[in-house]
């Protein structure tokens, strides 16, 4: 049984860990330095262990998933169960026309440490660029780990993950956003979107994975 087939699944207080040598090669440190201790210049050190600090009191990863049925393929749009505009595009048929469902998820690490960026710029550019990345890279961060318990779902069910298709991608349009946020509750973990279809807080993804018949 799909689980997530009947109602939006949402989780709260999702666990992360902020990896120095993942955050270092972040904000572009060359290759070979993976630890903080590594660095020759201890000021800078001493700001980014702040930042990785200030991110483990401030993020607050949530994300809301459902899983709809693909009823069909027309011309570029790929028809689910709740949505005949959702996807379209040529991509989206390339990615979901050996799929049965389609699986779609919002994710976001939260408003406080948006905030928090906004007040470090007013005293600190270079703290508040260390947090903007750090931010940046924790959104795609809680998007695997959302990811990967719905690949765990798919291949419990006997079927396999396509890769993760973020909206905004390719020629899947941000328009889709609105449909989006309407079939995943979104708002439910305090995501909304802009006229511009922008997601808020701006930390935040939004994605499908494809549930994809094995050969």
């Amino acid at each position: 049984m799909i689980k997530s087939s009947n109602h939006v699944i949402v989780l709260n207080n999702i666990p992360f860990t902020i990896e120095e040598k993942k955050v270092l090669r972040e904000l572009r440190f060359p290759p070979g330095v993976k630890t903080l201790g590594e660095l020759r210049e201890g000021h800078i050190a001493s700001s980014i262990k702040n930042t990785i600090d200030t991110a483990y009191s401030l993020i607050r990863g949530r994300a809301c998933y459902r899983t709809f049925e693909i009823k069909g393929i027309s011309g570029d749009i790929v028809t689910i169960s709740d949505s005949n505009s959702v996807f379209r595009g040529v991509n989206m048929v390339r990615l979901l026309k050996n799929c049965d469902y389609a699986t779609l998820l919002v994710c976001t690490i939260g408003k406080d440490i948006v905030e928090k960026i906004e007040e470090a710029g007013k005293s600190s550019l270079a703290d508040a660029y260390y947090l903007d990345r750090v931010s940046a890279w924790m959104a795609d961060y809680m998007a695997e780990q959302v990811g990967n318990i719905i690949e765990t779902d798919i291949r419990k069910n006997g079927y396999e993950p396509t890769f993760r298709y973020a909206a905004g991608y390719g020629d899947w349009g941000l328009e889709a956003q609105s449909e989006i946020m309407r079939l995943t509750e979104a708002e439910k973990i305090g995501v909304t979107i802009t006229e511009s279809f922008i997601m808020v807080p701006r930390f935040s993804v939004s994605a499908v994975i494809g549930w994809e018949r094995k050969i």
